[in-house]
């Protein structure tokens, strides 16, 4: 099967592509939050019946949730706690999780061990965090947001396969649609 120059091209336009999302893809494996939060960027909350969210930015994102507690992972149903729209609105609780702080390491706060209590996920901008009962583990303290929270890791980890991929696609498709010299007649 002979190819014609059009698709030469658009075959040629598709390996550079591949070769520029492979860097695109190498900077978010560079640059992408695998850590857990760590105590400088932890703020305690004032009054934990009215907490604001920080902004979650344009990609969504998860806060943790720290307080006194003896150990990581205390259901938000246990505090009091719901998730509330700007406007006053119970959001899902599907939102609110133990299960994802349960390997995170407790951070120091103005000299006092604070554990992650539970973690906030996927919530629009102007949500509030309403905990009723929160006294028992007080002081309540936020994380910064994080993009992809708990999943940071396999992110990176798909980005990483994906600059791989795009990288050995790109390159073999300029190599093998590199112009060819005409061969010299017979003589």
């Amino acid at each position: 099967m002979r190819i014609n120059a059009a698709q030469t091209v658009a075959l040629r336009l598709g390996a550079v592509a591949c070769l520029i999302g492979a860097v695109i893809l190498a900077v978010v494996a560079i640059t992408v939050d695998t850590g857990s939060p760590g105590s400088d960027g932890v703020s305690v909350v004032d009054d934990p019946t009215a907490v604001e969210l920080p902004d979650p930015g344009l990609f969504g994102a998860q806060v943790v949730v720290f307080g006194s507690s003896t150990d990581n992972g205390v259901a938000p149903s246990d505090l009091g706690c719901r998730l509330l729209t700007d406007s006053g609105h119970e959001q899902s609780v599907a939102k609110m999780s133990e299960l994802r702080v349960l390997g995170t390491d407790p951070v120091t706060v103005d000299g006092q061990e604070l554990r992650a209590l539970f973690a906030v996920d996927s919530y629009p901008d102007g949500s509030v965090l309403a905990c009723s009962s929160a006294r028992a583990a007080a002081p309540l303290a936020l994380s910064q947001p994080s993009t992809f929270g708990s999943a940071g890791t396999m992110v990176r980890v798909a980005a990483v396969l994906g600059t791989v991929a795009f990288f050995v696609v790109g390159l073999v498709g300029l190599l093998l649609l590199r112009p060819r010299r005409a061969a010299a007649p017979a003589r």
